[in-house]
């Protein structure tokens, strides 16, 4: 009962903590850290960390699992095909840069840069007036990456953690063109930020977002690196988060911002999974700049396949918590033959999530930015 309020009042601390917005380019790291928005937003009241601390994991898992299997990532709408390694498929360890993602040609829209403004200062119980959660609404790091179809409009693909204004990280089974091209026709990717209209699957008519110029792709841990060649406006609405620069421990408290029903409270708790077990579905995941995590209660296979939500974690600065980037959400393994085509769900399936220490410097070179201003060595909380 003592170690249940200990844990309850460490995640009242940590949930409660302050945005981090950091400038593109010429600030030093303390400045970085020491600027205070709001990233994590609404009430820290015990009600609400014990509605976050009850998605906790199911169990250990799958110890006993037969053979390492696919990851799950096919599109139950298309035959997309598997872009990130597992054991039984031998990937290359380069990173390739898909400078082709925007398609061979040009959507007509407007590339006018879409950095209205959305206020709200409700709860995170309450929903805004787009529907999105408080708290969805309030995490100014996150955008999202959506296919400008020329002949359909604008289709929200998943999310998008902002790194520099003119750079952002997802998973690379996100930024696939095969998938929306198939569905939609030809198009470009953009970035939406700013507004509620992010989270949205189908946003406003007169949203145009930012054009991507890239999408560099490792095949190996499934992270991309987003380029934009129109940049973002940092600033009230819109913020970039530092990175780690540090290993995820057992010990490491990371929460994620689930996406995938942006009406609901997104924050979703998570905890390293079983090594012997991470290790019998995939042999040197680590190895590969993967976090492996347990199942969690609310886990849908079938709607969250592609990942790309933002793993946050905290560093201790000046005796408060700082919230820090680790990674974002990745594939799933599992042993269910249904759900390794998003066909039906898994509720024990573990995740295998990029992590981003293991590319800072990639991505401040394709970004033109420092690397010591972008990423944190801070020993995590």
């Amino acid at each position: 009962m003592v170690g249940s309020r200990i844990l309850l009042t460490f995640l009242a601390f940590i949930l409660a903590v302050s945005v981090v917005q950091v400038a593109a380019q010429g600030q030093n790291q303390d400045d970085a850290l020491s600027q205070n928005q709001d990233i994590i937003a609404g009430s820290s009241s015990s009600d609400d960390i014990a509605a976050a601390a009850s998605q906790t994991i199911l169990g250990a898992g799958p110890k006993n699992s037969p053979s390492p299997i696919n990851a799950v990532i096919n599109d139950t709408t298309n035959s997309t095909t598997n872009s990130t390694t597992n054991s039984t498929t031998d990937n290359t360890m380069n990173n390739t840069t898909d400078n082709t993602t925007n398609s061979t040609t040009n959507s007509t829209t407007d590339s006018t840069t879409n950095n209205t403004t959305n206020s709200t200062g409700a709860p995170a119980s309450q929903g805004t007036s787009t529907g999105v959660s408080a708290r969805l609404s309030a995490a100014k790091f996150i955008a999202g990456l959506f296919w400008s179809s020329q002949t359909t409009g604008m289709h929200r693909r998943c999310s998008a953690t902002i790194i520099a204004e003119n750079v952002l990280v997802t998973s690379a089974a996100c930024a696939q063109t095969a998938n929306p091209i198939s569905k939609y026709g030809d198009g470009e990717w953009r970035i939406v930020a700013g507004t509620d209209d992010r989270y949205l699957s189908a946003p406003a008519a007169s949203v145009v977002g930012n054009k991507v110029e890239s999408v560099s792709s490792n095949k190996c841990s499934n992270l991309a690196i987003i380029t934009l060649s129109e940049p973002l406006l940092l600033g009230d609405n819109i913020a970039a988060i530092l990175m780690s620069n540090s290993p995820v421990l057992d010990t490491t408290t990371v929460v994620t911002y689930s996406t995938i029903k942006p009406e609901a409270d997104p924050l979703v708790i998570l905890t390293p999974g079983d090594d012997d077990a991470c290790e019998l579905l995939f042999p040197d995941y680590d190895k590969r700049g993967l976090l492996c995590t347990s199942p969690v209660d609310t886990q849908d296979v079938t709607a969250d396949y592609l990942g790309g939500d933002a793993i946050i974690g905290f560093v201790p600065q000046d005796d408060v918590a700082k919230p820090v980037l680790f990674g974002v959400t990745g594939l799933y393994y599992s042993t269910v033959a249904e759900a390794q085509t998003a066909q039906a769900n898994d509720v024990s399936a573990y995740r295998y999530n990029p992590l981003v220490s293991q590319h800072v410097g990639r991505i401040a070179s394709l970004g033109g930015l420092d690397a010591q201003k972008i990423a944190t060595p801070a020993t995590p909380m």
